[in-house]
This record gives structure tokens, C-alpha cells and sequence, in this order.
């Protein structure tokens, strides 16, 4: 029995022995063939691009076919790829202005040449490295390359024809489009140039097209229908601007204005859109009073502009060299004028003292607004009602508590603009008339702490 499993053991070690030897067989077996002339030695033809790539198996043990092949494309295309230095859209463009180097680059490689079509003229191995070699026929390539590029051209040069019309007829929210449809189907050659024979001459038709949004975003005018925001009284501080954007001499519709001022809470941008006629009306109020030099400043916003189908980044980028015209308006406020008035009273009979209308009209001044000598100057009239009545007592003190009524009318219609009523204002002393003052020194404080802000952001 020992006899028997020793003499398996051996015949199972043996062969294990020999897989081993067939699969180290199997690795180098690639040994065997001499590398070709093209490895080592790049080839050179004046009939075909030649891209040739390797890797290292040991570097790369399991895709170093993957990346030989990556490296020969590569190539191909570093022999294909001619940098035309000269007039390109990408070389007329301003740097500092519009694009970075580093999105110029971007859209430089995203241009780079797409090779197709191209074969496979060798693959070489050995147990060290993978070597493979293409080349494409340079006479069908460039053939390929004019037809499309033709194609582009073509379509680019409809576009931008249809985009001309657009812009005669200022509807610049189709010109836009058109013009950037035919900038984008060019993209691919924004690295050449991209020159064309037309009735007026050769001229390069990207930088023709790109020239021509510039020209008439730049081209917008936005008018104004006053020199100067007035807000009084009279429109209840309130003011709607009416601009209007034109483009040579012809109403804009559909395009967005966005404006701003300082308001008496957080600064905000407002925005809307011009009508067929051009025109949109811009309201101003709730404007920051304590601001020494308040502006309306209104301007076209081009970004709405921008084509949803198209790359938003490039586009973004190139707006960055439009510059569209900014209306700016000075903000001059007339703050209003009070004349006050009031029946004052304690317990039913007059009070000796005017204290609540003393208060309010202080109140008022310390908020900046003015306090006129007579009706006429006056753009609001204040009568102030007041009287107390006696609250009981306890523990040897008197209650009394004040009522009092403010009615703010405006003086040209007699309107009533304001009308606040605040009652139970409790006084508390040792006698009846006493507690009666001291209800008033509360009214007083009522007035300068809750009333006359109120009254102020109710008529401004």
C-alpha cells in the first residue's frame, strides 16, 4: 500500500513539472521573431502619416496593447496635427480680454484632428515589449479632410447669412443664435484658417462671424425716458423708469435688462425683458434714504442669450469681450413734510402741554424728514387725539391709562394715508394727575420707538 501512494506522488509532481515548462515555453515564445526595420528606426513616406507606439510588458504587464496602441495614435496624429500660425480665430482673440491660455488650450485640444480610416502596417513583439505601427493614406485623408471642412464651411456661411438678415432687422435674439450656430459648426477649425471668396472679397469667416456679435451686442444702445429719479410725496416714492433698447434706430424686443439701486434692505438686482416696442418699465422704491449718492444703474444682460445646445463654457467666455451699454441714473429723494396738530387732553380737560405732538414732531426730524410752518409747504397733515382715563388704584397708587389716535392725511386729497390708534398705555403714581403725566411720558415713548417708524415705511 506504501509502495502504491509513493508511486503516485511521483507521477503527479512529474506532471506538474512538465505545465510548467509548457507555460514558460508559451512566454517565450515570442523570442524567436527579429524585430522589423521600423522598430527602432521610424519610417518615413511621403505617400502615408506613420504613427508607430510600444510598451513595456513589464511596466505594463496587462494592457500594454492598449497603450501601444494609444502612443502609435498619438504619433499619427503629432505628424498630422500642423499648427497654423497666422489668421485663426484663436490667434485674434484677445487673452487678457476674453479667454485664459489655459481655455484657449482646452479648446485647442478639443479641435485636434479625429483620425479615422487609418491601418495597421505591422505589430512586433517579445518578451520584453509590444510594438505596433499604423499609417494612413495622406492623398485620402486630406480628401476626407477638405470635404468636411467644405461641408462646415457651408453651413457655417447659412447661418451666418440668416444671422445678417436677423441683425438688419435688430431682432437680436435670433441673430445671436444664428451667429453662434455658425461660429460652433466651425469649432473644429478654430486652429485653421478658414478663409472664403465671397462678393465683397476673400475674407476668414470665423473671425467674420465672431466680429459681428461683437458689433452688435456692442451696437445696443439702452435710452432712458428721465435724467433724473425723482421721488416725493406726490408719486408716493415710488417711480417706475422706462427704458427703452434699440439697434440702429429699431426697437430690441426680447432682451434682458437687469438694474439695481439701494434699497432700505438687502441690495438686490432686478431684471426684465423688453416688449416689441424695445421697452420695459423698471420700478423704483423702498430706496436706502440714508445712502449720500443713490443710483439707478440699469444695463443689458447678455447671458440669457446664450444657445442651450451649444457649449455654455465657450460661449460664456466669449461674451466676456462684449461690452454693452450701462445706463446710469442719479436717485434724488424729497423727503416729505408734516404739519402737526393736537387735542390733548387729561381726564376730558385740555393738558397744559403739547407732549405727544412734541414727541412726534421730533421723532419725525430725527428721521431726516422736515417739518413745515403751514399747509401749503406740507405734503401730510398729523392731528393727534389723546385722552386718559382713571384706571382705580391699589396699595395707595393711582392708574391711568392714555389713548391716543394719529390720522395722517395727505394734503393735496385729503386722503387718509395713516391711521394708528394705541390704547391702555398705563401710568402708575401717587395721584390721579400724576399718574396722568406718566401715561403721557409713556405715550411719548410709544411714538419714538414704534410709532413714527411705522408712519415712515407706511408713506415711503
Amino acid at each position: 500500500m506504501k509502495n502504491l501512494l509513493v508511486i503516485l506522488m511521483l507521477v503527479f509532481v512529474a506532471g506538474c513539472s512538465k505545465k510548467k515548462e509548457t507555460v514558460s515555453a508559451s512566454r517565450n515564445a515570442t523570442v524567436a521573431t527579429p524585430p522589423p526595420e521600423w522598430v527602432g528606426n521610424r519610417p518615413h513616406s511621403s505617400a502615408y502619416y506613420i504613427g508607430v507606439g510600444s510598451c513595456s510588458k513589464f511596466a505594463q504587464p496587462y494592457d500594454f496593447q492598449t497603450i501601444a496602441k494609444k502612443n502609435a495614435l498619438n504619433d499619427l496624429a503629432s505628424e498630422i496635427s500642423v499648427r497654423v500660425q497666422g489668421q485663426t480665430f484663436l490667434n485674434s482673440l484677445e487673452v487678457n480680454d476674453s479667454f485664459s491660455e489655459e481655455f484657449i488650450s482646452n479648446v485647442s485640444t478639443s479641435t485636434d484632428e479625429k483620425i479615422e480610416d487609418y491601418e495597421v502596417a505591422g505589430s512586433w513583439e517579445d518578451k520584453n515589449e509590444y510594438w505596433i505601427y499604423y499609417r494612413l493614406d495622406k492623398a485620402r485623408y486630406q480628401a476626407a479632410k477638405a470635404a468636411k471642412k467644405s461641408a462646415a464651411m457651408n453651413m457655417a456661411n447659412d447661418f451666418y447669412q440668416k444671422g445678417l438678415t436677423a441683425e438688419g432687422e435688430a431682432n437680436v435674439v435670433v441673430a445671436f443664435d444664428l451667429y453662434m450656430r455658425a461660429l460652433f459648426a466651425l469649432k473644429e477649425y478654430w486652429n485653421e484658417s478658414n478663409e472664403m471668396l465671397t462678393d465683397k472679397g476673400k475674407i476668414f469667416l470665423d473671425n467674420d462671424i465672431f466680429s459681428s456679435i461683437q458689433r452688435m451686442c456692442n451696437g445696443i444702445q439702452l435710452q432712458s425716458d428721465v435724467t433724473k429719479v425723482t421721488l416725493n410725496a406726490a408719486n408716493t416714492y415710488k417711480h417706475a423708469v422706462g427704458l427703452t433698447a434699440s439697434y440702429a434706430g429699431k426697437p430690441v424686443k426680447g432682451m434682458t435688462v437687469n438694474y439695481t439701486y439701494k434699497t432700505s434692505g438687502d441690495d438686490k438686482e432686478f431684471n426684465g425683458m423688453t416688449s416689441e416696442e424695445g421697452k420695459v418699465s423698471c420700478m423704483v422704491s423702498n430706496v436706502d434714504y440714508s445712502a449720500s449718492s443713490n443710483t439707478f444703474q440699469a444695463q443689458i444682460d447678455l447671458q440669457p442669450l446664450i444657445v442651450a445646445d451649444l457649449d455654455r463654457t465657450v460661449q460664456e467666455g466669449l461674451l466676456k469681450s462684449f461690452k454693452t451699454e450701462k445706463r446710469i441714473i442719479p436717485i434724488e429723494a424729497v423727503l416729505p413734510a408734516f404739519i402737526i396738530s393736537s387735542n390733548e387732553s387729561i381726564f376730558g380737560a385740555p393738558a397744559s402741554g403739547k407732549v405727544l405732538q412734541s414727541a412726534l414732531s421730533a421723532a419725525l426730524v430725527n428721521k431726516g424728514m422736515r417739518i413745515a410752518s403751514n399747509g401749503r409747504e406740507a405734503d401730510y397733515s398729523v392731528t393727534i387725539t389723546s385722552d386718559t382715563r382713571e384706571g382705580g388704584s391699589a396699595n395707595g397708587f393711582v392708574v391711568a391709562f392714555l389713548e391716543f389716535t394719529v390720522v395722517v392725511r395727505n394734503t393735496d386729497n385729503q386722503d387718509i394715508v395713516f391711521n394708528e390708534t394705541l390704547s391702555a398705555i398705563k401710568g402708575l403714581q401717587l395721584n390721579k394727575d400724576a399718574a396722568g403725566i406718566e401715561a403721557y411720558k409713556k405715550g411719548k415713548e410709544k411714538i419714538e420707538q414704534q410709532l413714527v417708524q411705522k408712519l415712515i415705511q407706511t408713506i415711503m
